[in-house]
Order: structure tokens, then sequence, then C-alpha cells
């Protein structure tokens, strides 16, 4: 559906939420996260090794203070002694002994405690130790590596290949550092809580919660380390998905002709494989690609060639551009297509794809995905730079075969065409039981009504699938050719008749082939049609033809308010039964004030909720197919007037509605501090003590379900 039916943030809100810049979440997660935790072991080692002495010193200790208290107990039975120095506490020697025969009694298991806690502190602080070693490498390795990628393609092709080879284990190293420290921290402190009066029932509670976050803790260290896995297998390039067919030499025998020409001339590879297709540029790829219809991807090089300029562009425009993009299977750029580029992109995907299936290991993940984003934007400058080098190389190689003008003729030949062909594209892919048979003609047919000016498209950049190009002004400008009125001239000439026959010139059918590619792209049209009005009518079907009418929910604020009154009554009831107690029973006066506020709480309370029951009788809401009418409103907001919607839940249930420039406002009926028509920033605010039998997510759910019902209805009308 075109149209935007949901919107983000509380409504009324323009507050920002002030975020950290890059590099500083960067150097927390990486740096500071972890060397806390190194701290943190630090002090749990000092903690755990200062209770282990004290507890052995214990052991040597206290028989012999109980055999002193032994022998004073025998001379002197009533004797009382002080207990912990001189600021002790003072009590019977026979309670004396039956505190250190305590003490004595939990030393051993104290001693064992304490030597199970000890390894633990150390755990804590070597993975947090790890994970700063690990995101500290990783951070100079990226930098490292970015610096030397800038000398030339073969070093950034070199330091890539380096760096992606270490990066699964620096990202493990981070992952597993975090996750031992966490899980170690959490079992030392859940440990700890032994020493607090030995397990009473504050301390065990504790005790449960230490060792859920040691769980929750391993288990998002495991979900984590499974998703790691992807990072292990980062180099699966996915083949480029090319609406068009291969031709061989049987097929385009002169086209075939012509590269085969142009390679050697250039001194460059030849392609595998030629594609014409229908929508993407001229481009050449050690990708692999998988043509409309093929189930298996081809590899190795290949040529693609979009059939729409092919009968415009003209024959020395066609062959500077095929040279241009031979020219890359030569030299690094055959090194850089085949070793970087599919990798670096695909890297890119595969960390995406990690943060997104995270899941409940998504914290322990975000340090080392923070580290890997940061690796590839690390190299980003590099890559836009030899990218640039790459293409600018590739003009200067071509231009040198075919002629100093030809890619400038052909840069600005190809910019003045692309708003025909891409239109023709686009309205047969609109209508396409409209759409003429041979898309190829019906551009030429537009093309002869007139070109625009070429001095418009001076900044565009040729179109490329896997990458970008520098602007064409900068191409032409170090060439060396004059941007003067001669060449723009030239690149905004009507198709000539060498032109339009260039085509049939090359291949053994143009036409069929031409008939062919339309015949696919027509039938995707439809059925990328069907599907979506198949989806539109489903979505116009989600919701009844009858009106679906919605309740306030009362009940929770009726007997809260009859607690209340009950509280009062019995309050008041108290102080009448028990005024002796009190001291009241002779203050006439006290007790009627307390009978009298009594009773007006309780009145209050139980008229709130007896105007709340009759509230909620009446519908609060009712939604129909078109429009949701609201107690609160005079007039029907139309579904299709409104372009964002949200619910949220807090203290209070709210419906916000966010309507388009032109919708007319509704009008409220009585004066609300809850109900709201904010006309400056068209916000209709609807407010209710909740939606009886449905809770917020279905409420909703349910809204948003007439909302895209009315849109789809819409464009359904409209096909």
């Amino acid at each position: 559906m075109a149209d935007t039916i949901a919107f983000g943030g509380a409504a009324g809100s323009g507050r920002r939420i002030p975020r950290l810049p890059q590099w500083a979440v960067l150097l927390l997660w990486l740096l500071v996260v972890p060397l806390a935790f190194v701290a943190l072991g630090v002090w749990q080692e000092q903690r755990a090794a200062a209770t282990r002495d004290e507890y052995r010193q214990g052991m040597l200790d206290l028989p012999e203070v109980l055999a002193q208290l032994q022998r004073i107990e025998a001379q002197t039975p009533s004797a009382f002694v002080t207990m912990g120095g001189p600021d002790g506490r003072r009590m019977p020697v026979s309670m004396a002994i039956a505190g250190v025969r305590k003490a004595i009694g939990t030393m051993d298991e104290g001693v064992e405690v304490s030597l199970i806690r000890y390894p633990l502190s150390w755990g804590t602080m070597a993975g947090g130790l790890l994970a700063f070693l690990a995101g500290l490498g990783g951070l100079l390795a990226a930098r490292t590596a970015a610096l030397r990628a800038r000398g030339s393609r073969d070093a950034l092709v070199r330091s890539f290949d380096r760096l992606r080879r270490s990066l699964p284990f620096t990202l493990g190293s981070v992952l597993v550092g975090l996750s031992v420290a966490g899980i170690s921290a959490s079992l030392f402190e859940a440990a700890s809580l032994w020493f607090w009066d030995h397990l009473s029932t504050g301390s065990a509670k504790l005790f449960g919660l230490g060792v859920v976050l040691a769980v929750f803790a391993a288990y998002s260290a495991v979900v984590a380390v499974i998703a790691m896995r992807r990072v292990f297998d980062l180099y699966t390039v996915e083949p480029l998905e090319i609406r068009g067919v291969a031709v061989d030499r049987e097929r385009a025998p002169g086209l075939w002709r012509l590269v085969d020409d142009l390679a050697a001339r250039h001194g460059a590879l030849m392609p595998d494989t030629i594609l014409i297709g229908l929508t993407d540029g001229f481009f050449v790829t050690e990708w692999p690609v998988r043509p409309s219809g093929r189930e298996q991807p081809l590899s190795g090089r290949t040529l693609h060639l979009p059939a729409p300029y092919l009968p415009l562009i003209g024959e020395t425009e066609l062959a500077a551009v095929i040279g241009h993009e031979l020219a890359h299977f030569s030299g690094e750029d055959t090194a850089y297509n085949r070793r970087f580029a599919p990798i670096h992109a695909g890297l890119w995907q595969t960390l995406n794809a990690l943060g997104r299936t995270g899941g409940s290991g998504g914290f322990v993940l975000t340090p080392a995905l923070h580290l890997g984003f940061h690796t590839l934007e690390s190299f980003d400058v590099a890559v836009a730079q030899h990218r640039r080098q790459r293409e600018l190389e590739a003009d200067r190689r071509s231009s040198l075969v075919s002629g100093p003008e030809s890619i400038p003729l052909a840069l600005l030949r190809t910019a003045v065409l692309a708003p025909i062909v891409d239109g023709t594209l686009s309205d047969a892919f609109s209508d396409p039981d409209a759409a003429a048979p041979d898309l190829m003609a019906e551009m030429v047919r537009r093309v002869e009504a007139g070109l625009p000016d070429p001095a418009a498209y001076i900044g565009e950049c040729q179109p490329h699938p896997t990458d970008s190009h520098p602007p064409t002004a900068l191409r032409i400008s170090t060439l060396g050719v004059a941007l003067d009125d001669r060449l723009l001239a030239r690149a905004g000439r009507g198709p000539a008749v060498e032109d339009t026959g260039l085509p049939h010139r090359l291949f053994s059918d143009w036409t069929g082939l031409c008939h062919g590619l339309t015949t696919a792209f027509l039938d995707e049209a439809r059925q990328a049609h069907r599907l979506n009005r198949e989806e539109l009518e489903m979505a116009a079907s989600a919701v009844p033809a009858e009106h679906t009418v919605l309740y306030e929910n009362g009940k929770p604020m009726i007997w809260a308010m009859a607690f209340i009154a009950a509280l009062f009554a019995a309050f008041a009831t108290c102080t009448t039964v028990f005024a002796q107690a009190l001291g009241i029973d002779n203050d006439p006066g006290t007790k009627v004030v307390v009978g009298a506020v009594a009773a007006v709480a309780v009145g209050i309370a139980l008229l709130y909720a007896a105007w709340i029951h009759h509230k909620t009788k009446a519908p609060l809401m009712t939604l129909t197919p078109d429009a949701l009418v609201s107690a609160r409103l005079r007039e029907a907001i139309a579904w299709t007037d409104v372009v964002g919607m949200q619910v949220t839940a807090s203290q209070r249930l709210a419906l916000v509605l966010a309507l388009r420039e032109e919708a007319p406002l509704p009008n409220r009926i009585g004066f609300s501090i809850y109900n709201k028509v904010n006309r400056r920033k068209r916000l209709v605010v609807l407010e209710a003590l909740g939606i009886r039998d449905m809770k917020a997510a279905d409420f909703e759910a349910l809204v948003s379900r007439y909302l895209t019902a009315a849109y789809a209805r819409r464009q359904l009308a409209g096909d």
C-alpha cells in the first residue's frame, strides 16, 4: 500500500532523546565495559581473599577461644564476657560458648564457599581482560588495515583479506570474554550471599536472583555463540538476481565479435557470459549472477548490457561503454572484483542479518557487532577512493581506443535516455495489459518525440548494482574534454537509422529477443499485480461488514472505589467500637468528625463507582468499515483520513490518530482533560480506562486492521 499508516513517538512529544556519538558508543562497549569487569574482578578478588583468610584464621583461633571460655565457665558459671574486642557485645559466658560453637560449625563450610568463590573473581577479571584486549586489538587492526588500504587496490585487497580472516576470531573473543565475565561476576555475587547470616530468607532470595542472572547470562552467551557461527560463514556470496537472458555467439554473433575486438584492443580478459537485461545498466562483475528463469547461478566474468539502450545510444558510444566495462577485467580490477567486492558486500549483509537474528543473545552480541560494523566502516573511505580511481582509469583506457569524446558522449547519452527508459518501463509495469508487445520499439518511438536537455544531467552517476560511480561532470573533466554546446548537442540528438539498426547487426533475432524480454517483464508485472490484489483483498476482508462496538472497561476502577469505600467504612466502625481504646470515648466531637469524614469518603467513592458504571454502559467507540465513531467526538473520523496510529497504555489507554493535512478535524463533545484534538499537529487523542474484554495490544491490532482494510478497499476501488 502506498499510504503511510503508522508513525512512532508519543503524541505531543517534542523532546529528542540525546544519543552518544558513534565513537563514544564504540569505546564504551569495547573498552569501558570490559575494563569495568576487570575492576569488578579485582575488587571481588580482594573480598574473596580477605574472606578466605578470615575463615582460615577463624579455624585456628576459635577452638582456642572456646577452650578459654569453657575454663571461665568452669570457674565462674555466672560470669559475663565481652565478645568482639573492646567495643564488642557483653553477654553471659554460656551464651558466648554457644555462639563460638556455632561459628566453629560453619567454619569448614565457609572455607569451602570461599575457595569456590575465589576463582570466580579471576574469571571476571580474565573475561573482562580478554574482551578488552580483543576489542582494543580489533580497533587497532581495523585502523591499521584501513590506512594501508588507501595505498593501492592491491593493498586494499590484501589488508581486507587478512582482516576478514581474523575478524570472526576477534568478534568471538569479545563475545566469549564478556560472557565469561558476566557469568563469573553473577555467580560470585550469588555465592557471596552465603555470608549474609548463612542464607537467611532475604539473602536466599538474592542468591536465587544471582543464580537466575548467571543462567540468563549463560543462555545469552550460548544464543550469541550460535548466532556468531554465521560470522564463520560470512563469505558465501548470494548471486545477483538479473532480469535478463544470456546470449551465446549463435544468438548474438555481431555482439560477440565486437566484444572480442574491444577486448583485444584493450588487452582485457573476455567475459564468460553476456547478459542482455531490461532494467539494469551497463556493468561487469565476477559476482555470481542468476538470470530470470534460471535456477543455477552463472559464475565467472559477466558483461551485462541493457537492451533499452542498444537501439538508442549509438555504435561509437556503445563501443566506449563496453570498452570501459572490459577495462575492469584487466590488471588489479580482476583481483578486486573477485576477492574484495563480493566479500565486502557479503560481510555487510551477514552482520546486518546477525544483528537482526541475535535474539536473547543481543546484549552479548552488541559489542561484537559494534566492532564488526566499525571494521567495515573503516574501509569505506578507502573503498570509495578506489572505486573512483577504478572508474576514472577505465574511462581513460576506453577513450584511448574509442576516442576522447566517446566516453563523455556515452555518459550524457545514457543520462538523457534514462528518464524515457524508466518512464516506459514504469508505465508498462503499472498497466501491463495496455503495454506494447515490444518495449524497446516503444522507447524508440518516445525518443523520436525529443530528448531533454543533456546539461540537466551532468551531475548524474552511472547506475550499477554493486557500487557507485563518480559524477558525470568529474568523469568528463578528468578526460580533458570541454563540456561545450557542440558536445551537448551531439548527446541530445534523436535516434538515427544507423543507431536503431545497430541491434539488428549485433543479434541474429533482435525482434524476437525484445519480444521475449517484454513478455517476461509484463508477465512479472501481472504476477506482481495479482499478488498485490490478493493482499489487498485479504486486508479488506480482515474486518467484518457489521459494526464493532467497544465499551470502556470500568470494572477495575469500580472495584478500586468499592475497596476504598470499604476501608473508610471499616475505619469508621473501628473508631466507634474501639473508641475507648483510642481515647476518644469521651470526645463526641472527634467521633462525629471522624464519622463524617469517613461517610463523605465512602459516599464519594460509591458515587464515583456508580458514575463509572453508568458511563461504561454506553459505547465508547464504534468501528465501522469506513470510519471510527467516538462518544467523545461530534464527527466520525474516516479511516482514509488517518495517516498514523498509535496505542499507548500506562495509567490509561490512549488511541492517538494523526490526520492528513486536508482532512477535517472533529470537534469534542464537552470538556475533557484526557481527550484532545490538537489542531496544530493534527492529532486526535482518545483516552479510556481500558477496553472491555480486550488487552491494549489486541485493541491496537483491531484498529490497525480496520485502518489497513479501508486503505486496501480504496486501492481496490481505484484499480
